[in-house]
């Protein structure tokens, strides 16, 4: 694994947990475009070598999942507040998987700044997903971004790389924006006999915010995880 994941607690009012380390339905750290059922409530408290963070996520609607995050670096007295919003464009279909889009720090000082597309696709007893991700989602950057083809103003992204910006911003300029985009994903395999799960995720996060404080970043960008229900 890229990092030590030591405790994942959680609370649901209808459906089991099945949240990511951010809060939202998802993998280990990326996103699925998995929706939990209308009205759920979740809790989670993810404690990592290089972060401890508490959320609260809320199933609006059957398409709009909100997220409220406080996350703190074990290295470094700080703690930041971000919201995050993930909404399903459709649902999965027999040959067409589901798919959504989302923003990951929608107000605050874009410490967490990134944006996504994903999909996610049942096949048997697995789950995959396949993601383009902007900002820290982009990681180094794979492609270049589609959108600057559309309009100057995605060319550049401002970047919170050795400092932090104002808090309680909101900067929708700054969504889908960057030179390039980059792909993260993974698989989720469920047996059917079995009250245990498996995750194999990759995520290109670079980590530069914690970086520049000083803590190491990722190894490898694969993570695997056991979860038990």
């Amino acid at each position: 694994m890229s990092r030590l994941l030591l405790a994942m607690l959680g609370f649901c009012l209808v459906t089991p947990l099945s949240a990511s380390d951010f809060g939202v339905k998802g993998l280990i750290d990326v996103p699925t475009a998995r929706m939990s059922a209308d009205g759920t409530l979740t809790t989670t408290a993810a404690f990592q070598s290089r972060t401890n963070s508490y959320a609260i996520t809320y199933q609006a609607t059957p398409w709009l999942e909100g997220t409220f995050r406080y996350t703190g670096l074990n290295d470094w007295f700080y703690w930041d507040r971000n919201y995050e919003a993930k909404v399903r464009v459709w649902q999965e279909q027999d040959y067409l998987p589901q798919v959504a889009f989302g923003v990951r720090d929608i107000v605050g000082t874009g410490f967490y700044g990134s944006e996504y597309l994903v999909a996610s696709k049942v096949l048997g007893d697995f789950d995959f997903t396949l993601g383009v991700g902007w900002g820290r989602l982009a990681g180094e950057g794979e492609l270049r971004n589609p959108l600057t083809l559309v309009s100057s103003r995605f060319d550049n992204r401002t970047s919170t790389e050795g400092g932090l910006g104002t808090t309680g911003l909101f900067q929708p300029g700054q969504w889908f924006s960057g030179e390039k985009v980059g792909f993260f994903g993974g698989v989720h395999y469920q047996p059917e006999s079995l009250p245990i799960s498996l995750m194999l995720e990759y995520n290109p996060d670079q980590y530069d915010g914690a970086f520049y404080k000083g803590v190491p970043r990722p190894k490898s960008p694969l993570s695997a995880a056991i979860k038990w229900e």
